[in-house]
């Protein structure tokens, strides 16, 4: 367990989010807030806009133009939060650590297994938590599944897809549509950060022995269309497919055993949730309707019976339940650094695999 800078009652943990885009203002921002033991010190975002918003937002918070403005704050802080681009994410998190604070880095953690290991080096010789924010652990889809697979109901599986598709013709701006694969750009480590985990930890490690990254729409600069096949040490075979440009959506999850199948549609309510202002702590917060349940096929002795399967309450707010502990040093981080570079170590397989043969 690791060294903790303040008493387990102290309060609260004090806290910067750095960076105010999607990732900081619905993913992050949100729980902290609704967390009685965190409060939001700090916000980082050079964007004049975002900066407005922010103070709006979370009047209590300093607002700072540059995370070098954030290392001259007095007082001190508990936890920064690295809410911006992958290509920041080393360096910030290095001085982060320096600063005496944990850290919560947001996926894609970093583009090499040497950059992780060195994160992970610096973490464990500063006594402080590494945490990266692989939330869709949480998502109630995955932990329907989760629950499926270990219960035994579909036997040994075999097969798995995992799906994570959206419609975005357009190429933007902004840096998921630009940094290379090389620097943790492109939907392999956007989305495929997600699915990687989800699949070792649904059947343990693996390697990346296919994959294809492609970039389909005109200006793009980096794989927009993705495919990436695993091959797991427990004999489970996974394709995950990441894409930017899917009008018509399939499966989120199809996962074949020996005894059954599941499949469902759709993706978890919580993120849409979160972007139209919603609070963790509302009533029914990531609760799916009956309509989008998925489908368990299984074996029986008078033939094959369907049943729908309801899905289980996301819950992203645990992992800042178990974050703050891990802080307070009660117990170790929600991931454990081995499994966030075990995602990197198959992300760099797949990306450097496909560079090489292309």
């Amino acid at each position: 367990m690791l060294k903790n800078a303040r008493s387990p009652y102290d309060a609260p943990i004090r806290t910067a989010v750095a960076g105010y885009g999607l990732s900081g203002s619905v993913f992050h921002l949100p729980f902290l807030a609704a967390h009685p033991e965190f409060e939001v010190s700090a916000i980082v975002t050079a964007d004049d806009t975002r900066r407005a918003h922010a103070a709006a937002k979370h009047p209590q918070a300093d607002i700072y133009r540059s995370f070098d403005e954030l290392e001259t704050r007095p007082g001190g802080l508990d936890l920064i939060v690295l809410a911006g681009p992958p290509n920041t994410h080393l360096d910030l998190a290095m001085r982060s650590l320096r600063m005496g604070a944990a850290v919560v880095v947001d996926k894609p953690f970093v583009s090499s297994v040497a950059d992780a290991q060195a994160l992970a080096a610096a973490a464990s010789r500063a006594e402080r938590p590494l945490m990266v924010f692989q939330n869709r652990r949480w998502d109630g889809d995955f932990l329907t599944v989760r629950s499926l697979v270990e219960s035994g109901r579909l036997g040994r599986v075999f097969h798995f897809e995992s799906c994570f598709e959206h419609w975005a013709p357009e190429v933007s701006s902004g840096w998921k549509d630009h940094l290379p694969a090389s620097v943790a750009g492109g939907v392999a480590f956007d989305l495929g950060s997600h699915l990687v985990d989800q699949a070792l930890v649904l059947f343990g490690p693996a390697v990346a022995i296919d994959s294809r990254l492609r970039t389909v729409r005109h200006g793009g600069g980096n794989d927009d269309h993705t495919e990436i096949h695993l091959e797991h040490a427990s004999g489970t075979v996974s394709r995950l497919l990441m894409s930017r440009l899917s009008h018509a959506q399939g499966p989120r999850f199809r996962v074949l055993g020996t005894r059954g199948s599941f499949i469902s549609y759709g993706f978890d309510p919580q993120e849409p949730a979160l972007a139209d202002g919603a609070s963790p702590t509302d009533p029914g917060f990531g609760v799916v309707a009956p309509e989008f349940y998925g489908t368990l096929t299984e074996d029986t002795p008078s033939g094959p019976a369907t049943s729908r399967v309801p899905t289980e309450p996301g819950n992203y707010a645990e992992f800042y339940r178990l974050a703050a502990a891990a802080v307070r040093g009660e117990r170790p981080e929600p991931i454990p650094p081995a499994e966030a570079i075990a995602v990197v170590d198959v992300l760099e397989q797949a990306t450097q695999s496909w560079r090489s043969e292309s």
